[in-house]
């Protein structure tokens, strides 16, 4: 198991096409960016029980390499996304769960064991490491759609995974871009993006959750979580 921990960024498709081509990336990559499709077919049961358990399944093909994935647990918070993640090669388009490294998923997942295809996402993915004050920061540019039968949303955004480092290294890199081009932190993954178009929302306006500080709170605190929890909701 591995904790993935990675700053999302929602940015408009002429901006992406900026940042790809500025000098700004040049400075501190470390190797050149590599460009490939990935086609992601999530799953879950027929009454969504991973979505409820906030857990996400897929089979990912990467060039000609099908990867099974399993995502739980973690957080999001202003963008960051933490969350721990299980993945391990298979040797088809079919989901395994008889080699050891997949036993112990068994028993996170919700019986009974009924998953189908919910929806699938496909996109293109520009990456490059960076070396940023210390951290090793893996930046990905997404371009694609979530996809339904005939119905689909777009994918455009950043990732920014941290493989060494601090999470608040993450930010600050994100600072350096936003003087480049212009994007908005995105707390929505690609797999909510799903679910989402599964549901027919169609955006429509939510109330913020309430949150309940318990009495023995410091007001710093407090404070903390009301401006994330609004910045969240904007």
């Amino acid at each position: 198991m591995a904790v993935e921990t990675e700053l999302k960024l929602r940015i408009a498709p002429l901006q992406l096409a900026r940042l790809k081509r500025h000098r700004f990336l040049k400075t501190c990559q470390l190797s050149s960016p590599h460009t490939r499709r990935l086609h992601n077919i999530y799953f879950d049961t027929p009454q969504l029980q991973l979505q409820q358990a906030r857990m996400a399944l897929r089979l990912r093909r990467d060039g000609r390499q099908w990867l099974q994935t399993l995502k739980g647990g973690g957080m999001v918070k202003a963008g960051l996304h933490q969350r721990n993640e299980w993945e391990v090669p298979v040797k088809r388009k079919a989901l395994d769960f008889s080699s050891p490294e997949t036993a112990s998923w068994l028993i996170r997942l919700p019986p009974p064991l009924t998953l189908q295809p919910v929806f699938v996402t496909d996109f293109i993915r520009n990456s490059r490491m960076l070396a940023w004050h210390g951290a090793l920061i893996e930046l990905s540019m997404d371009q694609g759609e979530v996809r339904i039968d005939e119905c689909s949303v777009p994918i455009c955004e950043l990732e920014l995974e941290l493989k060494s480092g601090e999470p608040q290294q993450l930010y600050e890199l994100a600072l350096a871009l936003l003087e480049v081009v212009p994007f908005a932190l995105e707390s929505v993954s690609k797999a909510e993006l799903g679910y989402r178009l599964l549901a027919g929302d169609q955006g429509d306006p939510v109330k913020e959750e309430i949150l309940s500080p318990a009495q023995t709170d410091m007001l710093a605190r407090v404070l903390r979580e009301q401006i994330s929890s609004c910045k969240s909701h904007f």
